[in-house]
């Protein structure tokens, strides 16, 4: 199969296209395809170190409403195999007219509080802690999760995703599992309420959660089940709850499965782990659409969605940044060294400019300090710019240990885009650690 096979996901092509000549090839098959947004995400994911992101296994098989439900305080239900999550939207203390009520907020619904579940499990599990701090204000949270343009107003983003938080952490959470009779447990109920107070200050547009504690027994079971994520391709789905779904479930079931023959479910199972009530033919046509964009940030994930049944095939975690899924090893040919010749003779004195073309598109990135030699002078101005007030030859050093594809030749052009990236992604990092 050919790396322009349409038949396959466009991330999988991305991938075979990678292993067979690059990122020229990359943008040479998008081109074709028509699908540059597509291509952004795969190389953004690509170049990027892996960010690690984890969620509970329960909410990678299971989701939140995408849309607003007809009936927003009803509680949500839903069921995978021998798991059942009930998600019920309890009531809050509000000043309303200076009088305190009682209401019900609604159920959390739609891409925002997912992105925003996504990064509060995240912290739990990266810092071992029931204290999730969320940031000095809602601007700053917001963009660490992604969203560069931060708007305020009815329909702004910050109200918007503010609203959805507040939903999130007034629900209470319970998961619910099926034991054996060889377990004498015919099953178990766990209250698994995701908060037990959080603390926020008060503004004109409502209050913003600034430090949540999680609850002990959620917390517990969290670090129990959770499921690996790349933060990077979070940030590529955020504004597409489906997306979300179908690439967290990929997350969670891919890696698990040991049989070379996969395993085969019907479309109505995976609209029950999607939460989705659409009728089948337009569901399917929405996953199979939705599937183009998580293949460009999960490349390595092997399905097949073109039958009567979707076949999960075992596949790597999505932290392995690499190509290297069976079926990418099976059909991916090896990266070629050069461009390949033209059959076209050449003109005289083309013969010459095509090599040095050649040679430029083979070049290793910088062995010593970035801050002596003519063409290390373009990558020490990115240093600086994009990575003050860091170390450039630091960077540099991080760079080389912890970049996988330091050892293959690239174009110029190519290194500065990755080098930049890099340099972007570790000042972010760094200047987060520092504010926590």
């Amino acid at each position: 199969m050919s790396s322009g096979d349409s038949s396959k996901p466009i991330g999988h092509q991305y991938a075979l296209a990678m292993l067979d000549g690059g990122e020229a090839q990359v943008r040479s098959l998008a081109l074709r395809a028509g699908s540059q947004v597509t291509m952004d995400a795969f190389l953004r994911v690509q170049d990027e170190e892996p960010v690690p992101a984890f969620l509970h296994s329960a909410l990678c098989a299971m989701s939140l409403p995408t849309k607003r439900p007809k009936d927003e305080t009803q509680p949500i239900l839903r069921e995978d195999g021998k798991y059942a999550l009930a998600i019920n939207p309890r009531p809050v203390l509000q000043t309303v007219d200076g009088k305190p009520v009682l209401r019900s907020l609604g159920v959390p619904y739609g891409a925002y509080p997912r992105v925003a579940l996504i990064y509060l499990l995240s912290q739990a599990v990266t810092k071992r802690s029931r204290d999730v701090y969320l940031g000095r204000n809602f601007t700053e949270w917001m963009r660490r999760l992604g969203y560069q343009t931060v708007s305020y107003g009815p329909r702004g983003t910050a109200n918007r995703m503010r609203e959805q938080v507040d939903r999130l952490l007034a629900c209470e959470w319970q998961i619910r599992w099926d034991g054996t009779e060889a377990e004498g447990n015919a099953f178990a109920v766990r209250d698994v309420k995701i908060s037990n107070e959080y603390a926020g200050s008060l503004e004109k547009n409502g209050a913003f959660a600034r430090e949540i504690r999680m609850s002990e027994g959620f917390y517990g079971h969290l670090i129990e089940h959770a499921v690996p994520l790349n933060e990077v391709a979070i940030r590529e789905l955020k504004g597409t709850p489906t997306a979300l779904d179908l690439y967290t479930y990929l997350a969670y079931r891919l890696p698990r499965i040991t049989s070379d023959k996969g395993q085969t479910i019907s479309w109505d199972q995976l609209a029950r782990h999607l939460g989705n009530d659409a009728d089948s033919k337009r569901f399917r046509q929405t996953v199979r659409e939705t599937m183009q964009l998580v293949s460009a940030v999960y490349p390595n994930a092997d399905v097949d969605l073109s039958g009567r049944k979707v076949v999960l095939n075992p596949s790597p975690a999505p932290l392995e940044r690499k190509l290297v899924g069976t079926h990418l090893r099976l059909l991916g040919a090896p990266a070629t060294e050069r461009a390949p010749r033209s059959s076209v003779p050449a003109k005289d004195g083309e013969s010459k400019r095509a090599d040095t073309a050649a040679e430029e598109a083979t070049l290793a990135f910088p062995s010593g300090s970035l801050s002596f030699g003519a063409r290390e002078t373009a990558f020490r101005i990115i240093g600086v710019d994009k990575g003050h007030p860091w170390s450039v030859d630091q960077m540099a050093d991080a760079f080389r240990a912890g970049f996988p594809g330091i050892a293959r030749k690239r174009s110029e052009k190519e290194w500065l885009r990755v080098w930049e990236a890099f340099v972007v992604s570790y000042a972010k990092r760094r200047d987060n650690s520092e504010g926590e």
